[in-house]
């Protein structure tokens, strides 16, 4: 998928921010051992392939603050966090958030606690 005329970026920037990281953790962490890394890239290839890769240096910082608030909302909810150098890090709420019939609920749950 490409993006044209930064409208990738801007269904991006529209999206509720809360089904959009339940769904792109899911994506993310499926298949990853609980207390594993994985690549923050994972990320952005999995909006890319769902948005369009950003066009032009106003689109790619837009759709990078989106990935920063994802993983901010992310570890609120304590199912992942960041490490030192960079990858993050699935932890035991986000494993219970994969097994979870519905993620966006269960996402939301964690958030509220």
């Amino acid at each position: 998928m490409t993006e044209s005329s930064g409208t990738g970026v801007e269904a991006l920037l529209h999206e509720d921010i809360v089904p959009l990281a339940a769904s792109t953790f899911v994506a993310v962490f499926t298949g990853v051992g609980l207390g594993r890394d994985q690549a923050r890239n994972r990320i952005d290839k999995e909006l890319a392939r769902r948005f369009g890769k950003p066009r032009g240096s106003d689109n790619y910082y837009a759709f990078q603050a989106v990935v920063h608030q994802m993983v901010l909302v992310w570890e609120q909810a304590r199912i992942a966090s960041r490490t030192p150098p960079g990858p993050l890090r699935l932890l035991p709420d986000g494993a219970r958030l994969l097994a979870a019939s519905n993620p966006v609920d269960e996402l939301r749950a964690l958030l509220a606690r």
